[in-house]
């Protein structure tokens, strides 16, 4: 072996190697001493152990070390056991379970039996959907309402004629009404046969006066007026609502009015009409719910038609119908 330049043999060799383990040995008796361990690490040749300065050891000795008992870190809890003498407790229930062996209908009173059958008598008695009572019968004009009282039964460009036709039988298909609210009249006013309108008007009057009115109060709804521009139809529709609210008042009939509340409103329609845009859907279902909710007195019907009368850009001169 060369170190430095010079060969060196076996025998130096091994003397340099004994010399680091003794210096290893003395480090490691310095950490025990340091460290509270008094006995030194034990070191085997051969199953052999023995204290010196010296050291004689051999390169095939080995060098066993202890294991430390020390554990890192913060120590676990120990769970606290239960005291093996202590009392035990018996838990008891003075309820019986509920089973369908234990609950016997037979042993119920007679309070409590008669409790119960009128208890499914009311659930039996309770509609379970709110009953609509009344019926909203006419032309396109209403074809949009939807209300959760009214049943909307609707014929596009239906004429009073149509109407009666089959009155009847609409009244005979909603079982339970007891308000019948009719929207007709605007589609007749095209042909401009304001005498022969008011012969159809009063041929739907005769057969609502034999329907039984202290069993389906009868109601009217008025024209709706047009935003068209178109004066001759304005005035025909303006003439029918107001021959209208006269012929109700007469015949006992209440008469919904409509034409104010639709007069110059631009936004309730959709662009130059007939048709309704969603509000004017809206407010004329607000209307007729009112109206049915608060009847048609005379004087509401006076105080409309004055104001109609004083309103600006109303036709000049009507003629009665």
């Amino acid at each position: 072996m060369a170190e430095g330049g010079r060969q060196t043999s076996p025998c130096e060799s091994c003397r340099m190697y004994q010399q680091e383990i003794s210096l290893l040995r003395d480090k490691i008796y310095a950490l025990e001493t340091e460290r509270g361990l008094n006995d030194t690490l034990p070191v085997e040749p051969g199953k052999k152990t023995e204290k010196t300065d010296t050291c004689n050891l051999k390169l095939n000795d080995t060098i066993t070390f202890p294991k430390l008992n020390r554990q890192l870190g913060a120590r676990p809890k120990q769970r606290q056991h239960a005291r093996k003498n202590a009392p035990e407790i018996k838990l008891t229930n003075r309820f019986s379970p509920l089973s369908e062996n234990v609950y016997n209908k037979q042993k119920m009173s007679e309070k409590n039996k008669e409790h119960e059958v009128k208890t499914k008598m009311e659930r039996n008695t309770v509609p379970s959907v709110k009953a609509r009572d009344t019926l909203l019968l006419g032309d396109g004009a209403i074809s949009n309402i939807n209300n959760e009282i009214m049943t909307t039964v609707t014929y596009p460009s239906a004429t009073v004629s149509d109407i009666i036709d089959v009155l009847n039988k609409e009244i005979t298909n909603n079982p339970g009404i007891n308000k019948l609210v009719l929207h007709v009249g605007a589609v007749d006013t095209r042909n401009g046969e304001s005498e022969v309108l008011k012969e159809k008007f009063n041929k739907l009057f005769e057969r609502l006066d034999c329907l039984d009115k202290d069993a389906i109060q009868i109601f009217i709804s008025g024209p709706i007026p047009n935003i068209d521009g178109r004066i001759n139809k304005f005035s025909r529709l303006f003439q029918l609502n107001t021959w209208l609210s006269k012929v109700c008042k007469s015949r006992g009939l209440t008469f919904i009015e409509n034409f104010n509340l639709f007069w110059k409103r631009d936004d309730l329609f959709k662009g130059n009409g007939p048709h309704l845009s969603r509000g004017g859907v809206r407010r004329l279902t607000e209307n007729l719910l009112h109206a049915l909710q608060n009847p048609w007195r005379p004087e509401q019907q006076e105080r409309a038609e004055r104001s109609m009368r004083r309103a600006p850009g109303s036709p000049a001169k009507v003629s009665p119908a």
